[in-house]
């Protein structure tokens, strides 16, 4: 590509591979970040992870001639942990919910690789290019990364293989071990010419389209509970159930949220189990939602939500709900959306056994290069 890096070329206005970092430094499945990079290129790498902040990125190392010793230099600058994805950096396009399908996949298996099946037929040749087979298309997948093996075993490949591979997956399935491969992206290409870069911005731009998806959660009513909803207190003999303070409400709207920025759901980043968030106030989870997505690179639009509840009447706390809501989340209170209704009586709502809400929430990207 011209004599530049690929991984530097400009993309929408910022090198390639701050795209790719930006997915992997907002992802929850990423606890630490190892980059990679030509010999000549890691002192500009190093600028760029300081100049943009990347909290998860703790080296920058170069790679070696093959592949394969890269990924084995990047390896030996990684913290031991459970499972290690590889990732080309010359493919921007990768999002949240591939990498999270990545680390479930691997965490059930033990080994798996991003591929989609081919869409042509394929043609094996010899050398004087004369067909010799044609290989069953429904049986072929392209490979991609991200490629997530157990940290012991992807090391131990790389310890005692010495023959030269295409990619990890090749080198763990040598050592008689299966690899399940799982669903990626056909928009999930690798940057290699001048002409992907066109694919690669257009698919960008395609994901920096605004978002919206929809957020619920309904809790039961119990004694001995404090009713709270936007993060107002409300009058009443009974109170949500909940982990949190069971902030119904906010619960849906964190939802809303993180499924439009494609960063899972609230279980993923704030478990029941743990004893962190015992009682604790769910507006401050909101504030940590709305930073995850500014991180992803959006910004929040408007939220919108229906809250279904028999009893109480919550009318007139609905404009305070408004407010603190807004306020957690960073945006005037014109574009917080709040309504309550009841079911007229019908299921558990109606028989004042609990409270549910829908929720609704848009955000925009925060311009290129963002993610």
């Amino acid at each position: 590509m011209g004599g530049v890096d690929k991984t530097f070329a400009p993309l929408l206005g910022i090198p390639l591979i701050a795209h790719t970092l930006g997915r992997f430094e907002s992802s929850p499945v990423i606890g630490e970040i190892v980059l990679v990079l030509a010999p000549d290129s890691v002192e500009h790498g190093r600028t760029l992870v300081a100049e943009r902040g990347y909290k998860k990125v703790t080296q920058v190392c170069a790679g070696g001639e093959r592949r394969q010793d890269s990924v084995r230099h990047g390896l030996h600058a990684l913290t031991p942990c459970d499972l290690v994805m590889v990732h080309d950096g010359a493919r921007p396009c990768v999002d949240s919910a591939m990498l999270e399908r990545a680390a479930r996949t691997a965490g059930e298996h033990g080994a798996t690789v991003a591929g989609m099946p081919v869409k042509d037929t394929i043609k094996r040749v010899a050398a004087d290019l004369v067909i010799e087979d044609t290989p069953e298309r429904a049986l072929l997948w392209q490979a991609q990364t991200p490629q997530v093996f157990g940290y012991d075993l992807l090391v131990e490949a790389h310890r005692v293989i010495e023959g030269d591979f295409t990619d990890d997956a090749a080198m763990v399935e040598s050592l008689g071990n299966r690899v399940r491969m799982f669903e990626g992206s056909y928009e999930n290409i690798k940057v290699t010419t001048a002409s992907d870069l066109v694919i690669a911005e257009a698919f960008l731009e395609q994901l920096g389209l605004p978002q919206s998806r929809q957020g619920f959660d309904s809790h039961p009513l119990v004694p001995d509970r404090r009713l709270v909803l936007g993060g107002v207190e409300i009058p009443h003999d009974h109170g949500l159930e909940g982990h949190s303070d069971g902030d119904v409400l906010v619960h849906a709207l964190m939802d809303s949220l993180l499924g439009a920025a494609n960063l899972g759901d609230k279980g993923i980043h704030f478990p029941s189990s743990d004893p962190r968030y015992r009682d604790i106030s769910s507006l401050l989870l909101l504030e940590r939602v709305a930073t995850l997505v500014k991180d992803a690179g959006w910004r929040v639009s408007n939220v919108d939500a229906t809250m279904l509840a028999q009893t109480p009447r919550l009318g007139p706390f609905i404009q305070a709900m408004r407010e603190r809501s807004a306020t957690a989340l960073g945006i005037s209170p014109d574009r917080v959306s709040i309504k309550a209704t009841t079911t007229d009586h019908l299921g558990f709502v109606g028989r004042s056994e609990g409270i549910a809400v829908c929720a609704v929430a848009c955000i925009v990207s925060n311009g290129p290069g963002a993610n």
